[in-house]
């Protein structure tokens, strides 16, 4: 049956898939998009016990079926939508227009307001903040495969997409004070600049072992022969399940990194974002729109309404936070740390630490080096890494980690 089946809809892909519903020519992506959305779909029909021998006999039984399918394995409203968008284009290609209905249509016992998308997250999509090694996690990556260890890097480093890290040739893309994007989303180039110590490390280790003339996605398949986008991509869902990231395994996806980079964006440019604690209040509107609107650039959007699906609303008509919110937040969490978690300050990180001291200082904040080292060291790993330098405004930062102390702590870091 799978004999007939796939073969045919390689055909039709083939025949239509490369131009678009307006009909101007498909990017690569979007064509290779729409082949694994497709191929899912009726794989997952064959897997319920649909004997489908040609795709074009596809029924509104079949795509009831897939929603059914779907909303019982706990697949997110936004996936189920965008298969039934791709099933809607296919429709019209074998000419049943208007098969394919609306997700309600297909659901009525499921409240309408389930199946909308949510665009604006409530909770931390990131690995970190979801109790995720994530240094372990690359290192585990690193033993699987030397190229996904350093996709996992980068897409931390820079907010990578999937599509984006294993077309990216790093050679090319180096531009000294930041990384140059050709081949992203909608054909959005985007550039993302390079601010902080670790990404310029990054980059120049993934430099080191990528060819200058190579991109960072597999060369070859495993049979030696030529890898196409849509094998690399493939690749990388594998390994990416063999660590562990799955959204029913650990609530995350491989996407999570691009989220925390965006935190740690928003961080960097003194903005404690909403999944991290912070309220709309904690700087003029215009201010806030500002670093909004630079962020989602580092993004490669050009609304900054959409950091709201990465790290939460700052809400409306939000009031001003207290003068004296950081001085808070700190000495509460610091009130929780206790004596029994602070290790000795290395010799090597004494100046820095005597840095944050000294800025923390002038916000009448009373904080010992210890005290500071540890606050730092949790920040640091939300970039993969024992310990970062810090830059100028670190109060943020370290306001963040304590308050999750005093609130009880991040979630047990784990390498699952």
């Amino acid at each position: 049956m799978a004999d007939t089946l796939f073969p045919k809809l390689n055909a039709i892909l083939a025949e239509h898939a490369t131009r678009r519903v307006n009909g101007k020519v498909a990017s690569h992506s979007t064509t290779t998009g729409a082949g694994q959305t497709l191929r899912t779909c009726f794989a997952d029909l064959v897997s319920i016990g649909y004997r489908l021998e040609d795709p074009r006999n596809l029924g509104e039984k079949h795509v009831k079926a897939l929603c059914v399918h779907w909303h019982g394995n706990g697949r997110a409203v936004s996936t189920m939508q965008e298969r039934l968008s791709r099933l809607r284009i296919f429709a019209g290609w074998i000419g049943k227009p208007g098969l394919v209905k609306s997700l309600p249509d297909y659901l009525p016992d499921v409240p309408v307001a389930d199946l909308r998308v949510q665009k604006v997250t409530k909770v931390s999509k990131s690995w970190t903040e979801n109790g995720i090694d994530v240094a372990a996690k690359i290192r585990q990556a690193d033993e699987l495969d030397m190229r996904f260890g350093l996709m996992l890097r980068m897409s931390l480093a820079f907010g990578l997409r999937r599509m984006e890290v294993v077309q990216l040739r790093p050679w090319k893309s180096d531009h000294g004070e930041k990384l140059a994007i050709y081949h992203a989303k909608n054909g959005r180039p985007r550039d993302v600049y390079i601010d902080t110590e670790q990404q310029r490390k990054v980059l120049d280790q993934v430099k080191a072992i990528i060819p200058k003339s190579g991109h960072l996605g597999w060369p070859n398949t495993t049979r030696g022969t030529k890898a196409t986008l849509e094998y690399s991509i493939g690749r990388y869902n594998k390994l990416m399940a063999k660590i562990g990231i799955t959204r029913d395994e650990v609530g995350v996806t491989g996407h999570g990194l691009r989220a925390q980079f965006a935190e740690n964006a928003a961080l960097i440019a003194n903005l404690i974002p909403p999944t991290l604690g912070g309220t709309g209040g904690q700087m003029s509107k215009e201010d806030l729109n500002v670093k909004r609107e630079q962020v989602s650039e580092l993004l490669g959007h050009s609304r900054a309404s959409i950091t709201g699906a990465y790290y939460g609303s700052f809400g409306r008509n939000a009031t001003p936070d207290e003068a004296d919110r950081c001085k808070i937040n700190i000495t509460s969490g610091l009130a929780k740390l206790g004596d029994q978690l602070l290790v000795p300050v290395p010799p090597e990180r004494m100046t820095e630490c005597m840095q944050l001291v000294t800025e923390l200082s002038m916000l009448d904040i009373e904080i010992t080096a210890k005290e500071a080292h540890h606050l730092w060291h949790m920040h640091s790993l939300r970039h993969a890494h024992d310990w970062i330098k810090p830059l100028e405004g670190n109060a943020e930062a370290m306001e963040v980690e304590a308050m999750k102390i005093a609130k009880g702590g991040r979630k047990e870091v784990s390498a699952r």
